[in-house]
């Protein structure tokens, strides 16, 4: 029997080719949006889930009512919480963005500028299941180092790199560290990355810390670590929580603070839209991809069920003799289902390979590469299977409320008006779907626009920076002074400013334990961006002093440690209660060795994207050396950019030359938003080319209907334009409603969305009358090619025909 109805089904596709192709080409488009969007959400759905401990790993995270949750700790918690809770296994110390640098391979004097460098502790190979080539990963000993096998080939000519040395230059000094694990390849679904893992006991060592006493490993003061916490199984992680907090508020200035053991497995997207620990990734991006994938796989099934309806009209000799010999209502839908199934086993089919074609522009809109395994999962097939089951069985369904019952006399009975009414309700879903990511697209764009032209207090354009050296070698400080009286004597740089952070990248560090002079018990526990720069950083990049004056040369050479002096913004001030600028000049402050004199009260500018709010922060002086910034003329650039790399690579010799303009890097900030923005319009278009397909199918099925009425009007001298109307004005009625239906959900949609954004575009009533305006344009357009085929017909043609 089934392969009777396979038989049947192949030839009746085969001989409705137009019908085939179309149907096959919105199955297509649907299916394959529907695969690429899968890879993508299932990839960040199992972002760090191949840990053997992930059930029993948390990141360790301390908030309250002021500051929010913090991730970044001091590195002290770590011993005193191994000790006083039972129930821990053991907690590892992760330390990121602070250890990049040159590394110098002693055998060969060849030097790599390495960014993806960390700190770990000893046993942070044995809690993380990251995969180890060769070697034991030992970190126990300071001075030791584990790195990729990537790495390994590039360092060693002879690939084996198990024992030997190498030296990596950064804020800490030059250290020298002894292989002792090699890894394989480090899971893209992983939010731990690195290339190289150095031990962290290294730092124990005050004379590897390079003057940094605020990186002590056993420090309390600053958080500059993450603090990943392993618990024994079975222990109760929420009672834990609650120990833990306890334990902590036992300190007078800690009473606000309460702790969070956030899961591994929550650590990527959290565990809701609503959650309010910090992730590396967005679930809202997230289920809105997969949200996407899922309506524009809709509108091309809803597209099928219409032209299925249309051709369905067109075959009621077959479905009369098939009744005639006693062929029931369940018979006929299986009949259709096998043309619904094998239709989208090969579109299926057809959409595997297109994957493959567009692999690349995949990466480049996501910025992730293709996660083929998610197509492996049983999760997917699952999937596959619900959907394909669904669409088939409906497809049967739909046949059987079409074909109503088999009358007395042998006739089909079909149900204009219900057939009629169901056929307009799945023309209004798909054009309410195809308005909805119109909106998403234009709603994304005008964020992205709001939050790129708004005022930064900064400017970054004409900015060049060039990354400073890792190794200064002897008399670092006068190389640095030379590298810098060069810079300034070159006509095309008109202003040089220098700094360890720059806007749009990162912090120095952050700092809690800053106070006023009279501790008031709020104080203790907020948090401060700390900036080190020199005398003419804020100058460089015309940030304004609402208040007091910038550094001298001589507080800068000197160092904030000696000088004891410092800046603050206004968030800084108001923080520690000042009033106004004026009244935060002069005063001192407390934090670590100080006290410290404020000199300077800072306008306050977005140090990062506008998707963060302002954070209080702390400027201190300094002659830094890791990024010179520069206001440069924009005439004979590549010339000019020649002129720097030459005195660079003269005075800091083994040290490779990297630059980039500050304009260019701070946009990278919004890269997921952008992402996210030409997803939504790649997917509206494909939405909207399948709405437009079968909305063309069906309107040529309407004309074909109306041949012998458009011409007896047209005989009885009805105009061009009144024909015209006929037959486009149901459907223009159709889109009406599904703007209506779907401007209430995406106002919400787009409501929510925006929630997450300090600094928000709103939702203007113009995103919402520019998206139905387009849709209402399209539809006309494309219903109104067939109406004016069926109008400038020659009417006698059409009734002989008839």
């Amino acid at each position: 029997m089934l392969r009777n109805y396979f038989t049947i089904a192949w030839r009746s596709l085969s001989k409705r080719r137009l019908f085939t192709f179309i149907n096959l080409s919105g199955l297509v488009l649907g299916l394959s949006s529907f695969l690429l969007l899968f890879s993508f959400v299932a990839s960040e759905w199992t972002y760090n889930d191949f840990h053997v401990n992930k059930d029993n790993i948390y990141r360790l995270v301390l908030a309250d009512d002021v500051n929010g949750p913090e991730i970044y700790l001091p590195p002290g918690h770590a011993t005193i919480l191994e000790d006083q809770f039972p129930q821990i296994k053991t907690i590892n110390t992760l330390v990121s963005q602070i250890a990049g640098g040159l590394v110098i391979i002693p055998e060969t004097q060849e030097s790599f500028k390495e960014d993806w460098v960390m700190f770990v502790d000893s046993d942070f190979f044995s809690s993380f299941s990251f995969p180890i080539q060769r070697g034991n990963a030992d970190l126990t000993q300071p001075n030791t180092v584990v790195i990729s096998s990537k790495l390994e080939k590039r360092f060693f000519a002879h690939g084996n790199g198990i024992g030997k040395t190498i030296q990596v230059i950064n804020q800490f000094g030059k250290t020298a560290y002894t292989v002792t694990g090699v890894l394989d390849d480090i899971p893209n679904r992983s939010d731990i990355k690195g290339e190289i893992f150095l031990s962290f006991h290294t730092l124990e060592n005050e004379a590897n810390r390079n003057g940094n006493d605020w990186a002590n490993p056993n420090g309390l003061e600053s958080g500059f670590v993450n603090l990943f916490v392993t618990i024994k199984s079975g222990s109760d992680k929420h009672f834990l929580e609650k120990q833990i907090t306890r334990y902590i508020r036992q300190n007078p200035d800690s009473k606000g603070l309460t702790a969070y053991l956030q899961p591994l497995s929550e650590i990527h997207l959290g565990n809701s839209v609503s959650d309010p620990m910090p992730t590396e990734g967005s679930m809202g991006t997230v289920l809105v991809f997969a949200a996407i994938a899922l309506m524009i796989l809709g509108i091309a099934y809803v597209n099928y069920l219409n032209l299925s309806a249309a051709n369905i009209l067109t075959r009621i000799k077959e479905i009369r003799v098939r009744k005639v010999f006693g062929a029931g209502s369940w018979q006929l839908a299986q009949q259709f289902m096998m043309e619904t199934l094998l239709l989208m086993v090969v579109a299926l089919g057809i959409s595997a390979l297109i994957v493959n074609l567009v692999e690349v522009p995949f990466e480049q809109i996501f910025g992730q590469q293709l996660w083929y395994e998610a197509y492996f999962l049983r999760a997917f097939w699952f999937v596959i299977i619900a959907i394909f089951g669904t669409c088939t069985i409906l497809s049967g369904i739909y046949v059987v409320v079409l074909s109503g019952k088999f009358g007395q006399q042998f006739q089909i009975n079909f149900q204009p008006k219900n057939s009629q009414t169901l056929k307009k309700s799945l023309v209004t879903l798909q054009f309410a779907i195809s308005v909805t990511i119109i909106v998403g697209t234009i709603a994304v764009r005008d964020q992205l626009s709001f939050m790129q032209s708004q005022n930064l207090g900064m400017e970054i354009s004409q900015r060049l920076v060039v990354e400073g050296p890792s190794d200064v070698g002897e008399n670092g400080a006068s190389k640095i002074s030379a590298f810098k009286s060069s810079l300034r004597s070159q006509t095309f740089v008109e202003k040089l400013g220098t700094s360890n952070a720059l806007p749009g990248i990162s912090y120095n560090f952050f700092a809690s334990g800053i106070t006023p002079m009279v501790p008031r018990p709020e104080d203790k526990d907020k948090s401060y961006g700390m900036m080190i720069m020199d005398e003419e950083f804020t100058d460089t990049y015309g940030i304004s002093l609402l208040a007091g004056r910038d550094f001298s040369i001589e507080e800068a050479s000197q160092g904030y440690g000696k000088t004891k002096k410092l800046m603050l913004n206004e968030k800084g001030a108001l923080t520690l209660g000042f009033e106004t600028a004026e009244d935060a000049v002069g005063q001192n402050i407390l934090w670590g060795e100080g006290p410290y004199e404020v000199v300077a009260v800072i306008k306050d500018y977005h140090h990062m994207s506008l998707k963060e709010e302002i954070m209080p922060m702390v400027f201190l002086p300094s002659q830094a050396s890791g990024y010179f910034s520069m206001v440069v003329k924009s005439v004979q650039m590549k010339e000019n950019l020649e002129s720097i790399k030459a005195t660079y690579e003269g005075i800091f010799p083994g040290n490779p030359f990297s630059y980039f303009f500050m304009d260019e890097r701070y946009a990278v900030q919004y890269q997921k938003e952008q992402q996210l923005g030409q997803a939504f319009l790649v997917g509206g278009i494909i939405a909207i080319f399948i709405s437009c397909m079968g909305l063309f199918a069906l309107a040529a099925y309407t004309v074909q209907q109306k041949t012998k009425e458009i011409g007896i009007r047209k005989v009885l001298g009805a105009s061009s334009e009144s024909l015209i109307k006929l037959v486009s004005k149901e459907f223009v009625v159709l889109v009406a409603l599904a703007l209506l239906l779907a401007f209430p959900l995406s106002w919400w949609a787009l409501d929510t969305w925006q929630s997450d954004f300090p600094y928000k575009a709103g939702i203007s009533v113009w995103t919402f009358a520019l998206a139905g305006g387009l849709t209402f344009i399209i539809a006309i357009l494309t219903v109104g090619s067939q109406a004016l085929r069926a109008a400038w017909a020659n009417p006698v043609d059409s009734i002989k025909d008839e």
